[in-house]
């Protein structure tokens, strides 16, 4: 009787899960025309990350709450999470993802707002469908267990028939494709085909393991019993580290440095966690393991409070040297939610025999923490962004001042402002343009205004003393010096962002040579900066760009070229074998042998 019930009720949801499916796929596919015709909301990446953010995760919702589509409560939840995600998107779109502080449409930015957003729904999924089930806020812990883990394995096993059911596409228009017939190859590559079958795939993937409890139960039971006995590895490494790590602690708080990476704590509790709940599961087991067992991880517990808490002490190092970045104010949130499940698990132990019953309040406490941490941060009230733009702003102004790094590094509060902070850190990078009152006031608008000149993250606009450096050329043969017209076309091409490759990481003195490089009795001029080069040739008064050139081998040491240049160490010779020549082919010969 049970079963037939089951099976009314996804026979209900079959039409919401498809007509979602339908949705998000022409959405999908009308978004993808807006990026490759560059219209409306392409045009406006708030517009754009807003409609994607409502197109990948609303209709997933629907899909997985589609069992309780025919009432009323459910749409009062998918509602205000679209207006919510539509939103985040927005924020982002308009204070991060904008083209005009030197982002782009298809930016590194688009992977951590979907993985953020990710982690984010399947946090407030659970408690939702909780609500639904039971109509109250007041459910048990194995309802929400068993939901979220739920969510996850559906979702996997439908990316997995999905990605199942491309690869048989594949193998049908690789068949038919072979005997000359291409017309499926074509249309399995449009995106016209792509999108809306895709997302027609992963619905229809939705509806049939869903229907399938019995077959999920089986295997996060499979999941979690081999997971269990892994927490055993992981309490004796925390147990043995922990020990370790007491030794280092006062040496590490005498000097005040970081002694170890941040990141490896968290993942030890991180794991130690997972490990735990995967043999508590929903509670409904009384005693996972063994008691010998079970006493010698309660014991453990309590060292997970150690490793959060020097965590959070090497977070706190890095950013008052450095800091706030993105990535740390991310972490700072990840390391507060790793010290709340350590303080909460070893709390729990001190329970007695059934100590990880307590765990399920502090997992709950968590998910909380983490749904409204995880929406501020996507919100100006938040945002890791802002906080890192205010926090850089005024390392800019307190840190000794270093020209050349200020001007050119990629590691410095200035390089931070312009491109990884959005338009959060852009307002403050135009602020210190134009700073007054302050010691270093004119060093710091001077290299403010070189970085905002920047328009690639990696490659400088061109150094501040560019025109005074190449004055200063040392020239060969001595007694030749470089012409205005041939200094102003060094000047014009350094600054041309194609060419800053010459420059940016070279902090040494540029070199010149006069000589014939093609036997034509004229003179031609190579500047060189380091292993690289660039050859001119002087027509009609006026001095081009015929090339470039570079040093074979590289060797260590770019001052000895300026010295050697000095001494007149310079030779032309021709090449022991010439070029062979077949159509538009070179073929030139590379020796083994020295020459």
């Amino acid at each position: 009787m049970a079963i037939s019930v089951k099976s009314k009720i996804n026979d209900s949801a079959l039409p919401v899960i498809l007509l979602a499916a339908v949705v998000q796929g022409w959405t999908l596919y009308a978004l993808h025309l807006s990026l490759s015709g560059s219209y409306w909301p392409a045009t406006r990446p708030a517009w754009l990350l807003a409609f994607y953010a409502v197109a990948v995760f609303i209709p997933l919702t629907a899909q997985l709450l589609a069992v309780h589509a025919r009432r009323r409560p459910t749409w009062l939840f998918v509602g205000p999470m679209a207006v919510l995600f539509l939103y985040f998107g927005w924020h982002h779109g308009a204070r991060v993802m904008d083209p005009d502080v030197g982002g782009s449409m298809m930016s590194d930015d688009w992977f951590p707002l979907a993985f953020v957003l990710g982690v984010l729904w399947l946090h407030m999924l659970p408690f939702i469908q909780c609500r639904l089930a039971g109509n109250r806020w007041r459910f048990g812990y194995q309802a929400l267990f068993e939901a979220a883990w739920r969510n996850t394995l559906v979702l996997a096993e439908a990316a997995l028939f999905t990605i199942l059911f491309w690869l048989l596409l594949f193998l049908w228009q690789a068949l038919f494709r072979m005997l000359g017939i291409g017309f499926f190859h074509e249309l399995f590559k449009e995106p016209i085909f792509i999108y809306p079958i895709t997302s027609l795939a992963f619905g229809c993937a939705l509806h049939l393991i869903g229907s399938i409890d019995r077959l999920t139960h089986v295997i996060l039971e499979q999941l979690l019993n081999v997971l269990k006995w892994l927490a055993i590895l992981a309490g004796l490494i925390l147990a043995l580290f922990t020990v370790a790590l007491v030794f280092k602690l006062p040496g590490m708080f005498e000097s005040g440095q970081r002694a170890i990476n941040a990141s490896w704590l968290l993942w030890l509790v991180a794991v130690t966690i997972l490990l735990v709940n995967a043999a508590y599961r929903d509670g409904s087991i009384q005693q996972p393991y063994p008691k010998w067992i079970s006493m010698i991880l309660r014991c453990v517990m309590p060292s997970l409070i150690v490793s959060a808490l020097v965590a959070l002490y090497a977070l706190y190092i890095r950013i008052d040297s450095y800091g706030f970045t993105v990535e740390r104010v991310w972490a700072s949130i990840v390391t507060i939610a790793a010290c709340i499940y350590a303080v909460g698990y070893a709390i729990a132990a001190r329970s007695g025999s059934r100590w990880m019953a307590g765990i399920a309040s502090v997992n709950v406490v968590t998910a909380l923490f983490l749904i409204g941490a995880i929406s501020l941060a996507l919100t100006p009230i938040l945002s890791p962004y802002r906080i890192a733009a205010n926090s850089q702003f005024r390392l800019a102004q307190e840190r000794p001042f270093e020209p050349e790094a200020d001007a050119r590094g990629y590691d410095t509060p200035l390089h931070s402002l312009r491109f990884d902070t959005g338009r959060y850190g852009m307002a403050r990078l135009r602020e210190l343009v134009s700073l007054q009152h302050h010691p270093r006031a004119a060093q710091i608008r001077e290299a403010a205004d070189a970085m905002l000149a920047r328009e690639n993250r990696w490659l400088p606009a061109s150094p501040r003393n560019l025109t005074q450096r190449l004055s200063k050329v040392a020239v060969h043969p001595s007694g030749r010096s470089i012409d205005a017209t041939l200094l102003g076309r060094l000047d014009a091409d350094m600054k041309d962002p194609q060419l800053a490759w010459l420059h940016a990481n070279f902090d040494g003195a540029f070199a010149g040579v006069f000589v014939d490089l093609n036997a034509d009795m004229s003179d031609e001029f190579v500047l060189l900066a380091g292993p690289s080069a660039l050859a001119y040739e002087q027509q009609h008064g006026d001095w081009r760009r015929i090339g470039q050139m570079a040093s074979s081998p590289v060797i260590a040491g770019d001052e000895d070229i300026v010295a050697e240049i000095i001494e007149g160490n310079v030779v032309v010779r021709d090449p022991a074998w010439r070029d062979l020549m077949i159509g538009r082919r070179t073929f030139r010969l590379e020796t083994t042998q020295p020459q």
